[in-house]
């Protein structure tokens, strides 16, 4: 109750931008009719969670994953995650393609990248 919050770490954004997303290989990837993506990916259990729904009869162990679309933007961002590009060039490359700002292709880049990020889909490195 009054233990202290762990700092979290603190970047600059110059070095978030210079990160490379990495996907995950447990996420699978199935493209849907009209060129859109839908994700799955494992959830990630609490084992309190996982013990109560085993006793109430709503878990048989399998892992258990979850499906998301994505809408255009999020189609080509995904596209653009290949383990080479930086966050830099992949908002550079969204800011040509829907012609918009860099600096708000880069916000609506790192908030979609945080997003999928917060959820296990990719990694930074």
């Amino acid at each position: 109750m009054f233990r202290k919050k762990r700092p979290e770490p603190v970047i600059s954004r110059a070095e978030a931008l210079e990160m490379v997303p990495v996907r995950n290989e447990a996420v699978e990837e199935i493209e849907l009719p009209g060129g859109l993506v839908r994700l799955a990916y494992p959830l990630a259990v609490k084992p309190w969670f996982g013990r109560l729904a085993d006793k109430v009869g709503l878990w048989d162990g399998r892992p258990m994953t979850k499906r998301v679309e994505l809408d255009e933007m999020g189609t080509f961002v995904w596209r653009h995650i290949d383990g080479r590009n930086t966050v830099r060039r992949i908002a550079h490359a969204f800011a040509s393609a829907y012609e918009v700002q860099p600096r708000e292709a880069e916000l609506a880049v790192t908030a979609f990248i945080k997003t999928i990020g917060q959820r296990g889909m990719i990694g930074l490195k």
